[in-house]
């Protein structure tokens, strides 16, 4: 299907047509992107070099640094310290010891890379299993273990990733692992994400999982939240904050408006005088204003992906710090049937194996039709595969709060009582989603052709983020462009088409237009229960139950559907950073 052969740098990232001239996009950075009722006319590798801060050690318990040595390269420091470990928890005496360690000694039996880690504790919690009530650990609730990349993967660049990350965190968690699908894709997000997350940067690091909790809050995502609470006391913030946005200084709280808008209703944002975010006491610099905006959309981006993929909690990072969260399901459980997929497969076959023919002409033909297409392209009732019997829900005005659909997708987003109380992170800021009305009066339709990422938002980060721009910018190139040239079990299928329709029908559910896109190919290569799954990935993705994921109404493997789902949201980050980044523009003009 969508996979991942790299095109030429060269890629507009906005997901223009590569035979657009960069001087096309050029304008005056003064000029407004909102058109209200207009007719349109068409680096290196990664590296583990970082290390994170290590957690506060008890000088009570024994194992604390030889825990801390699984973490080397040295297979000699490994074997000692596995060896101590083992044999200091096999005294019966130190079964208190077991206790505190268990969830650690779990995720070193399922979440290694290294078979001497894995095998010694997998075989230390043989006897043990059932005397602890250790469930079977699983990384996804939608797709058997049997079916992802194995940790000790023969795929040399995806096994160095996996080990580069277990060498930093001591776990190689559940989105990396899924991730291992795409390694290539896996390497540029691994090196964007350490950049805006660890290295220096405007903002100080424990502002920066702040950030990311108060943006997965919006989501509803646990997951993230679990891991970005984690690293927040590693990073040495204040515990007190983790109560809530009551215990935040005002600097932060004065952000939650942006994100809650972002998340919800971006077009609202431009209507948004941001002056109050940049002066006074509590003021953000520019600098960091441009650094929280990528984070925002960074976070938002990563927790719809979590519940695109069902992606299960971290043993050891729930609140109680037990087992009892973690997931367990038979591999037979994720297995639903979807009847209208094969059908709808070949219709879309068809229409790849036919569309370049086709392309001239439809572009001559419909030149004048551009405006409804927009319009109809972001029609949830509207689809050429209108035959499929897949059941959709589609939410056209608000969504509610909480996910009530049943089935695993409310375990996802509730994994303890206090991570389903989101409450504490977003107070009275109660927005949700309501559809973008191409007629409103409120608000103006975007135009990506005036205000891109490849021209002007781009330019922005490099300006105040010089360290993040090329690598949001490749982040997005690549995942647009990555093809495996596959569709199923069909192969040698140019599947841009397809790509691209997810691409341009996610930006315009955010209300984004682009005026070089033929939107009726938004319809015509995507079923409704397609859409249905897409659009919930990016404006309520705790929604999304095993359902929707099983049934797209296309033929698609799991790392097709996690290939499908990084379209989605990336494009997503990419249209709320936009949002983002022309407010601040927009200030700056004003000044």
């Amino acid at each position: 299907m969508i996979s991942m052969g790299m095109t030429s740098k060269g890629q507009n990232v906005d997901g223009a047509p590569a035979g657009n001239s960069s001087s096309e996009w050029i304008i005056s950075s003064s000029s407004s992107p909102f058109q209200a009722n207009k007719r349109y006319s068409l680096d290196p590798p990664f590296s583990s070099d970082y290390s994170p801060p290590a957690s506060p050690q008890n000088e009570l318990d024994p194992l604390s640094s030889y825990f801390l040595n699984l973490q080397s390269e040295d297979n000699d420091v490994r074997k000692t310290a596995i060896e101590y470990i083992i044999n200091t928890l096999s005294n019966p005496d130190n079964e208190k010891l077991i206790k505190n360690h268990l969830p650690m000694i779990v995720v070193l039996s399922t979440e290694s890379p290294f078979d001497d880690i894995s095998e010694a504790f997998t075989n230390f919690l043989k006897p043990i299993q059932e005397k602890y009530h250790i469930p079977k650990q699983r990384t996804t609730v939608f797709t058997s273990e049997s079916q992802l990349p194995p940790l000790n993967t023969d795929d040399e660049l995806t096994r160095k990733l996996f080990q580069d990350v277990f060498l930093q965190h001591g776990r190689v968690n559940h989105l990396t692992r899924i991730l291992g699908w795409h390694p290539q894709y896996l390497e540029k997000f691994l090196l964007a994400y350490n950049t805006i997350m660890r290295d220096p940067g405007p903002l100080p690091l424990h502002w920066r999982n702040y950030i990311g909790i108060l943006a997965a809050a919006r989501y509803k995502c646990s997951y993230i939240i679990a891991l970005q609470e984690h690293e927040f006391l590693m990073n040495n913030g204040d515990a007190r904050w983790l109560q809530g946005i009551d215990h935040i200084p005002a600097k932060l709280k004065n952000l939650l408006k942006v994100i809650e808008l972002l998340a919800h209703q971006p077009w609202l944002l431009p209507k948004l005088d941001i002056e109050y975010l940049v002066k006074g006491t509590d003021a953000w610099s520019i600098a960091e204003l441009v650094h929280a905006m990528v984070l925002i959309c960074t976070f938002l981006s990563l927790s719809g992906f979590v519940f695109c993929c069902g992606i299960s909690p971290e043993c050891g990072l729930s609140e109680s710090n037990n087992l009892s969260s973690s997931f367990s399901l038979n591999d037979s459980d994720c297995e639903i049937e979807d009847t209208a997929a094969t059908e709808n497969t070949a219709k879309v076959m068809e229409l790849l194996k036919n569309r370049r023919s086709q392309q001239d002409d439809d572009d001559d033909d419909q030149l004048h039709d551009r405006q409804q297409d927009f319009h109809n392209a972001g029609d949830d009732s509207q689809s050429s595969n209108n035959n499929t019997t897949t059941t959709t829900t589609t939410t056209t005005t608000t969504t509610s709060t909480t996910s009530n659909s049943g089935g695993d997708s409310s375990t996802l987003s509730q994994s303890s009582d206090r991570m389903s109380d989101f409450s504490r992170y977003i107070g009275n800021n109660t927005m949700t989603h309501t559809d973008f009305d191409v007629s409103s009066k409120l608000y103006n339709i975007f135009s990506a052709q005036e205000y891109s990422w490849r021209e002007h938002g781009y330019e922005l980060v490099s300006r105040y983020f010089p360290d993040a721009a090329p690598l949001l910018d490749e982040e997005f190139s690549f995942v647009y462009t990555m093809t495996y040239y596959k569709f199923n079990n069909n192969t040698d299928i140019d599947t841009l088409p397809f790509r691209r329709a997810v691409w341009y029908y996610v930006q315009r559910v955010k209300g984004m237009l682009h005026d070089d896109y033929n939107y009726q190919e938004v319809n015509m290569f995507l079923s409704r229960s397609l859409k249905n799954f897409v659009k919930k990935a990016v404006c309520f993705p705790e929604t999304i139950k095993r359902d929707d994921y099983s049934k797209l109404g296309y033929s698609l493997k799991p790392d097709e559907k996690c290939h499908l789902s990084l379209l989605a949201v990336c494009s997503h980050k990419q249209a709320s950073l936009l949002y983002g980044l022309y407010s601040v523009m927009n200030y700056q003009n004003r000044r």
